[in-house]
């Protein structure tokens, strides 16, 4: 249980430190007049990271939280452990076959992983999600995701 706060301690004053430096990287980007821009989103981001540690660390100084360590969860491990496989392959993919044919398989397989059983509602919603992110960067925010070189 101390290595656990000493542990959170940690990492909220590591989470604190990355947050000023990219606060102060982002201080020369272009902040635009109306909206958010690439040089305020950056520091709206840097802040709430800040505020998140800053929350981390005091309630590790002032011992908010004293309950029991819990036992590990191999099953749950597991899964983070296969979540974590999942990603490292999809992003090493997304160049090869592209957002918009990689991104339902993998969004219906993190699904699946997570314990959902209704497997067509499942493969609606990760082929409508990826339509929606997909024409909403591409035409709205006109940031264009990979398509594939298979296209």
């Amino acid at each position: 249980m101390k290595e656990t706060k000493r542990v959170d301690l940690f990492t909220g004053v590591v989470l604190m430190l990355v947050s000023v430096g990219v606060w102060i990287l982002t201080a020369k980007l272009p902040i635009p007049k109306r909206g958010i821009g690439p040089g305020s989103y950056p520091r709206v981001v840097a802040g709430m990271l800040f505020f998140l540690g800053l929350i981390l660390s005091l309630t590790n100084i002032k011992g908010v939280f004293k309950k029991a360590a819990e036992p590990i969860n191999w099953n749950h491990l597991g899964r983070a452990a296969l979540l974590a496989v999942m990603s490292l392959a999809y992003v090493s993919l997304l160049k090869t076959l592209g957002f918009p044919l990689l991104t339902p398989f993998f969004l219906f397989a993190v699904i699946l992983l997570f314990g959902y059983k209704r497997w067509k509602m499942a493969a609606l919603v990760s082929i409508g999600t990826t339509a929606v992110i997909f024409i909403l960067f591409n035409i709205v925010f006109m940031v264009f995701l990979p398509v594939g070189r298979i296209f």
